[in-house]
């Protein structure tokens, strides 16, 4: 059985769009809270909280906004005894600090694959390849632009794929 999916939404987003749509509709078992209207330190707790609640370790996707909020949530539920199965970041905004008093590391505590595209507009993928030149994690560059329409869609469903099966 494969891990169960939970899906941190971007900024601009909401629960269930484009990304966390087409991940149900591959058969994938996901759980996206909605963190619209919340800042990153809120974002943090919902998504800490969610990880816990599962009963076997997910998967995490975060995209964006969502990618450095579900980074930091695994971190912490690490911390806390939890496990998660790996993560999958998708254009995240690493560029933004963590919330006062929760990490000072961003060392990813499971298995992680960063998804970018070359033509992100809103994020730049140096942020990426400086994240995992720094912790040997796996970057998947493609030919897309932030959102991940297109060959991006396809990377993170390869990217959900390579994690699920490295359990």
């Amino acid at each position: 059985m494969p891990s169960p999916l939970l899906f941190c939404h971007g900024l601009e987003s909401a629960p269930i769009g484009r990304k966390s749509q087409g991940l149900i509709d591959l058969g994938y078992d996901v759980t996206a809270p909605d963190c619209r209207g919340q800042g990153l330190a809120a974002r943090v707790d919902i998504l800490t909280d969610a990880i816990a609640a599962f009963e076997s370790a997910p998967l995490v996707v975060g995209s964006s906004f969502g990618g450095i909020a579900g980074l930091i949530a695994v971190i912490l539920a690490h911390r806390a005894g939890t496990s998660v199965a790996g993560l999958v970041l998708c254009a995240p905004a690493l560029q933004l600090p963590p919330p006062a008093d929760t990490v000072t590391d961003l060392a990813p505590p499971c298995p992680t694959i960063v998804v970018h595209g070359t033509g992100d507009d809103v994020i730049p993928i140096a942020h990426s390849r400086s994240f995992c030149d720094r912790y040997g994690c796996p970057l998947v560059e493609v030919d897309d632009t932030h959102g991940l329409p297109n060959a991006g869609f396809a990377a993170i469903v390869g990217a959900v794929k390579d994690l699920a099966g490295s359990r």
